[in-house]
């Protein structure tokens, strides 16, 4: 499919165009640093077993940034800096898996609603609304909250928050072109639906799609960060994570 390759394309497009102003550098090169901070972050950080929570020495705790604790230690006598790096890798797998798979699923929902009959329609339409009406952040600390808290829910309930509106992004332009000749004349010739979507809606689709959520990632962070310093200390303080620390840091 050729469709993946023409919207990376786009997006490179843009980006050089976007180079030429300043503040989109800045931008850009810092959240590429932390990126590659955050994923080489195991691997660099300097206490790795006090990163992950497995290790705690109380008698170092709360000392000032120094040369062997550059920012310092928590109440538990653990790096705060490779705790940071540990939770800003969580952060991106996280979110990359949430986007993906959001991304996915919305792309595939919304093309679909766009050729189904018309009650079908409606109701996946009306189903992609209502998730979006309801506010992400609490939809998806209900489902934590509802499930018991963890890594796996989180992510299920992120993608349950994100996916509605990549299947909007998709719905709307797969109906701007859905009775075109290019659409129904492959049906005419006894193309089923699913493959009319693969072959001849997705390609246009993919690229709108691809760019919201390439715009969505820090919102995810975000999203992520605020639904675990809502409920994270009560469920774990050893977890690497970046709502966690700074919930206990508030305490």
């Amino acid at each position: 499919m050729k469709a993946l390759p023409e919207a990376l394309g786009e997006l490179l497009r843009l980006i050089c165009r976007a180079w030429r102003r300043t503040a989109f550098r800045v931008a850009f090169s810092l959240a590429l640093a932390l990126t590659i901070l955050g994923l080489l972050g195991p691997y660099v950080a300097p206490h790795p077993l006090q990163g992950l929570g497995v290790e705690v020495v109380p008698e170092r705790s709360l000392l000032p940034p120094s040369p062997e604790h550059p920012l310092g230690t928590d109440a538990m006598g653990r790096d705060i800096f490779s705790r940071v790096l540990f939770g800003l890798w969580r952060a991106i797998v996280v979110t990359l898996l949430v986007i993906s798979v959001s991304s996915a699923l919305g792309l595939f929902v919304g093309s679909v609603a766009a050729i189904l009959p018309r009650p079908a329609e409606t109701v996946l339409v009306y189903a992609m609304e209502l998730f979006i009406s309801i506010p992400s952040v609490l939809l998806a600390a209900a489902l934590v909250a509802a499930t018991g808290g963890g890594l796996v829910p989180l992510t299920v309930a992120l993608v349950a928050t994100w996916w509605p509106w990549y299947g909007r992004v998709a719905y709307t332009q797969a109906r701007a072109f859905r009775e075109l000749d290019f659409v129904n004349l492959p049906r005419l010739f006894g193309l089923s639906r699913l493959d009319v979507v693969r072959r001849h809606i997705v390609p246009h689709v993919v690229s709108p799609v691809l760019v919201e959520a390439l715009s969505d990632l820090g919102s995810v962070v975000i999203e992520m960060s605020t639904i675990t310093f809502i409920f994270g200390v009560a469920q774990s303080i050893s977890e690497p994570d970046l709502g966690v620390m700074i919930g206990l840091g508030l305490r």
